[in-house]
């Protein structure tokens, strides 16, 4: 089983979402409600138990292998279980079962406010989802799997290892791994993610081997680049799709890409990553890269030597 999660702010847009797929369906929950608008209005209850709290909503996802699958009550078993052991002990909850995908599974909406008014703390949340997972697999017999972070993303090298320990900061690659797993912890389209992520100052290309089916996919960030190939198979163009479950269709999210693309972010540097084939995400204007050209040579420079010790 995979678990994804992630903390928003609106519970009606989620539940919307969550209720809008077809054949989607409540198969428990500790309200009244049923629908989106009924659900949302109790949710909002618990929320003025704490207002200062900005990201109230916790969304939390969790998958089968294409082999299995459940019945719905041992579903809500498991959402509960799974609940519990995240801290959600006296919160607000909904289960919605999905059957969009050919993969098993169902979604937790649970308000992160418990209604004494205290808020369930995220520290080490992902870990401890595995956690929870791993013992959940166990009780009810289901098929271990490694975490998605585990089984699709490059582990540190040697040199980003020693970086951490020097100065306590990530290296530029975990850096982007990090906000991409982040990102992709809610259902997204393309142009989606690549918004946020233009909206986090990480800055994408990417290649369509001309063709109209974008094909590749790499990212830049404090004028470092990478490939998704070299963040890990979950971060290439397919691999957002097949592991990440990042929605994408040529014909609708093409020219919105091509949109998104020729919209500027002002730290942006120019990288040297096939240049034919991939189209920056952001670019800066025209007098400011002649103004700057010489010290984006330098930066770009200095960038290459610091990752080649990196990955030593």
């Amino acid at each position: 089983m995979i678990g994804k999660q992630i903390k928003g702010r609106s519970f009606s847009k989620l539940l919307n979402y969550l209720f809008g797929k077809d054949g989607a369906s409540l198969i428990g929950s500790n309200m009244e409600g049923t629908v989106p608008c009924e659900l949302a209005a109790e949710f909002r209850f618990s929320q003025q138990l704490n207002p200062k709290v900005n990201r109230v909503v916790y969304h939390a996802s969790l998958s089968l292998p294409h082999t299995e699958h459940l019945k719905n009550d041992i579903w809500y078993e498991i959402a509960k279980k799974y609940l519990q052991a995240m801290g959600f002990d006296m919160n607000q909850y909904a289960v919605v079962r999905h059957s969009d995908r050919d993969h098993d599974h169902a979604h937790i909406v649970a308000s992160r406010i418990r209604l004494d008014g205290t808020t369930v703390s995220d520290s080490w949340d992902y870990h401890r989802s595995e956690v929870a997972i791993r013992q959940l697999e166990q009780e009810y017999g289901l098929q271990s799997l490694h975490s998605s972070q585990e089984k699709d993303s490059r582990s540190p090298t040697t040199g980003e290892q020693r970086l951490l320990a020097r100065t306590g900061e990530e290296s530029v690659r975990v850096q982007l791994q990090r906000s991409l797993d982040q990102a992709t912890q809610s259902s997204l389209t393309m142009p989606q993610l690549i918004e946020q992520l233009q909206q986090k100052g990480i800055s994408i290309r990417v290649s369509n081997h001309q063709t109209d089916q974008i094909k590749g996919i790499s990212y830049e960030l404090n004028g470092v680049a990478f490939s998704g190939t070299h963040l890990g198979k979950a971060y290439t163009f397919t691999g957002l799709q097949k592991y990440r479950g990042v929605d994408y269709d040529s014909h609708r999210d093409n020219q919105l890409i091509k949109k998104l693309i020729e919209q500027p972010i002002n730290s942006s540097t120019e990288i040297d990553i096939e240049p034919d084939s991939f189209v920056q995400v952001s670019i800066t204007g025209e007098s400011q890269r002649n103004d700057n050209a010489a010290k984006n040579r330098k930066k770009s420079k200095l960038a290459k030597y610091q990752q080649r010790e990196l990955e030593l």
